[in-house]
């Protein structure tokens, strides 16, 4: 990612994703996994029920996606408390 507008916007596109899949089924639990920005490859985010393959990928909070909380509110939870802390923006 080279901004934090990029990442926000990556970010409102997965918790789009989610909240379908969240619906589809309300008892699996999702959550937000990074991969670090190195010099091999670009950092990113992804929400998923489990870890992505990729081994670069962590887990990026240990709290699951809210289910109970709306879009904006995930968001903004996410947005405020978890973004600026992930090594995914190009230095």
């Amino acid at each position: 990612m080279k901004t934090l507008a990029e990442l926000e916007t990556r970010l409102m596109n997965e918790l789009t994703v989610w909240a379908h899949r969240q619906a589809q089924d309300l008892y699996a639990d999702f959550y937000l996994y990074y991969m670090p920005t190195t010099a091999e490859h670009d950092g990113g985010i992804i929400i998923a029920c489990r870890p992505p393959a990729h081994p670069d990928f962590k887990l990026a909070r240990p709290d699951r996606i809210n289910k109970a909380a709306t879009f904006n509110q995930n968001f903004n939870q996410i947005r405020i408390h978890t973004l600026p802390h992930l090594p995914v923006l190009e230095v």
